[in-house]
């Protein structure tokens, strides 16, 4: 017994052997498709909803135009979109009626009186504000956010008007 034991034991690194390891190899694709994207505000992780608000302040009479301009966060659009984005931000005619030729601001405690007013993308208050062909269209947006004033009017008026607190609500769109 001894003596197959040790040919057992003589014989077993004969029929040992070293496995020779195989590898096999694959790939798979990692992607990302960035789109258009804009909102509004300085970040689109955080858009706002609410542009502020155009004041003309607090007057006794209009006898002539009223100009002003908005300022950031007080109806200024600000903007953040995908660079080279082509936007195009419009604005409605407001919730007491309007047009391209005048929007209103209506008095809070007595409905039936009006202020007219308009809203211009120019300084100069020769390019209405609107929607459609009155809309502003950015061609190629910038990598950085974009403020855009808005340049308002309110209109002389030849009778004094009712005291109280005169607003309207615009609704700016933005499409991208």
């Amino acid at each position: 017994m001894p003596e197959r034991l040790l040919i057992t034991l003589f014989a077993l690194p004969l029929f040992s052997c070293t496995v020779n390891a195989a590898t096999a190899t694959a790939n798979f694709t990692v992607s990302a498709t960035i789109v258009n994207g804009c909102a509004f505000g300085s970040s689109v992780t955080s858009p706002i909803t609410n542009l502020g608000t155009i004041n003309f302040g607090s007057i006794a009479s209009v006898p002539s135009n009223l100009d002003m301009v908005s300022t950031t966060g007080a109806g200024s659009v600000v903007v953040t979109c995908t660079p080279g984005a082509t936007p195009t931000i419009s604005m409605d005619y407001g919730i007491n009626g309007g047009s391209a030729t005048q929007r209103y601001m209506v008095n809070t405690t007595a409905a039936t009186q009006t202020l007219a007013y308009q809203l211009y993308q120019d300084s100069a208050r020769s390019k209405v504000w609107g929607n459609g062909a009155l809309a502003m269209t950015v061609s190629s947006f910038p990598a950085t956010t974009q403020t855009y004033p808005v340049y308002a009017r309110l209109f002389a008026v030849t009778t004094l008007p009712s005291a109280g607190t005169y607003t309207d609500t615009v609704t700016v769109t933005l499409t991208y």
